[in-house]
C-alpha cells in the first residue's frame, strides 16, 4: 500500500477546482451565480425530462461486477481471468427494472463503458442515456453512475492524497494514501430545468479495525472540505450521498460524517434509515448497514416522507446471487 507525507497544496488546489465547477443550488436569486449546469451546457435536442415533478435514486454494491475481457493494466486475478457472469447479468437488469430509479449509483462495477454497454443492451426501455464514473489505474472496483437526467461535471478524488488518520508508515511518519480515493466522486444532477443537486458517489474504505476507521475518517474529511467550499459559493447547494460507505449505523465515522456538531464545515447530512432497522449486508441474511442514501438538510425537505428504504426486489435466493449487498432507494420532490 502506497504511503506518502499529505501535501496540503494538492488538497487545496482540487477542492478549489471542486468549488469551481461542482456547484449545485436549490432556488438561486436574481443575484446568486449560476450553480446548475455549466453556462455553455444544454440538453440533448430531442430529450425530455421524465414526467411529473419527483425523481427517485438508487446504490446498490453489484459485487464484484467485471466483464469477460481482461484488461492488460490491471494486475488482480478476479478481473484477469473473471468467470462467466454466470446470469448474473440477467438478475442485474431484473434489479434495475424493479427499482426504477431515475439515478443509480452502481460499487464495484469495473468501468462506465462496461456500463453503457449493459444499459445499451439489457434495458434500453429504462432510458439511461447519462452514463459517467472514473475508473482506477490499477484496480477493478469502480464507481459509476446510470441516470435519465443529465449530469454535469464529474469531479473525481482520484489523484489527492488523504490521510489514514491513526497510523504510520514503515519509515514512522504519518501514513497517507490515494489508493482508493478514484471511488469517490461527486457531479452535478440536472433532475428539472429548477433544479439541481451534488450527486455524492461514494464506496469508503472496508473493513473493520482502527486502521480502516481512520482511512475513513480521512476520506470524509476530504469530502466535507470539498463541499464546505462549494458552500461559500452556493449557500442553498443540495448534496446527495449514495453509496456502499463501509461503515456501521452506530460508528464514530458515520457520526463524522453527517457532521451533526458542524465540526467539518456547514454541510450536515440525515439518515432516513436511522432507527429503522434497516440492514443491507450480506443480502442473504442482513445483519449490518453498509449502504446508504444521506441527503444534505438543505435537500431533507425534498425527501418524499417514508421513500428511503432498503430494497429486495427479488426472491432472497436471486438476490443473494446477484450481489450480497441489498440496494436502498428514495424519492424526492424537484421543487424549484
Amino acid at each position: 500500500m502506497p504511503s506518502h507525507r499529505l501535501p496540503s497544496w494538492s488538497l487545496l488546489l482540487f477542492c478549489a477546482t471542486v468549488l469551481l465547477a461542482g456547484c449545485t443550488s436549490l432556488r438561486p436569486g436574481p443575484d446568486a451565480p449560476d450553480c446548475g449546469l455549466l453556462a455553455t451546457a444544454t440538453l440533448p435536442p430531442d430529450y425530455r425530462y421524465p414526467p411529473g415533478d419527483t425523481f427517485s435514486v438508487a446504490t446498490w454494491n453489484v459485487e464484484h461486477f467485471v466483464d469477460a475481457y481482461d484488461d492488460p493494466y490491471i494486475d488482480n486475478d478476479r478481473e484477469n481471468a473473471a468467470p462467466p457472469l454466470a446470469g448474473r447479468d440477467t438478475l442485474f437488469a431484473q434489479v434495475l427494472r424493479a427499482l426504477d430509479a431515475d439515478v443509480v449509483v452502481l460499487q464495484e462495477f469495473e468501468s462506465a463503458p462496461f456500463a453503457r454497454v449493459l444499459a445499451d443492451s439489457l434495458v434500453p426501455d429504462l432510458g439511461y442515456r447519462f452514463v459517467a464514473g472514473h475508473e482506477s489505474l490499477n484496480w477493478y472496483q469502480n464507481v459509476v453512475v446510470l441516470s435519465r437526467l443529465p449530469l454535469g461535471t464529474l469531479q473525481t478524488f482520484a489523484s489527492v492524497v488523504t490521510p489514514i488518520e491513526g497510523t504510520t508508515d514503515d519509515a514512522g511518519r504519518p501514513a497517507a494514501t490515494s489508493l482508493i480515493n478514484h471511488r469517490l466522486w461527486t457531479t452535478t444532477v440536472q433532475a428539472r430545468p429548477g433544479y439541481a443537486f451534488t450527486l455524492v458517489g461514494a464506496h469508503l474504505k472496508a473493513g473493520g479495525g482502527a486502521r480502516n476507521a481512520g482511512w475513513r475518517r480521512g476520506q470524509v474529511r476530504m469530502l466535507h472540505d470539498a463541499l464546505a467550499r462549494e458552500r461559500q459559493v452556493c449557500p442553498a447547494a443540495n448534496v446527495l450521498i449514495a453509496g456502499d460507505l463501509n461503515m456501521l449505523a452506530d460508528s464514530p465515522e458515520r457520526t463524522l460524517l453527517l457532521n451533526q456538531d458542524r465540526a467539518l464545515g456547514p454541510v450536515q447530512f440525515v439518515d432516513p434509515l436511522e432507527g429503522t432497522g434497516a440492514l443491507t449486508h450480506p443480502a442473504e441474511a442482513p445483519e449490518r448497514q453498509l449502504d446508504y442514501l444521506l441527503p444534505s438538510e438543505t435537500m431533507q425537505p425534498e425527501m418524499v416522507p417514508g421513500s428511503v428504504r432498503v430494497a429486495q426486489p427479488l426472491d432472497r435466493a436471486a438476490q443473494a446471487r446477484a450481489s450480497d449487498h441489498l440496494p436502498v432507494v428514495g424519492r424526492f420532490v424537484a421543487a424549484e
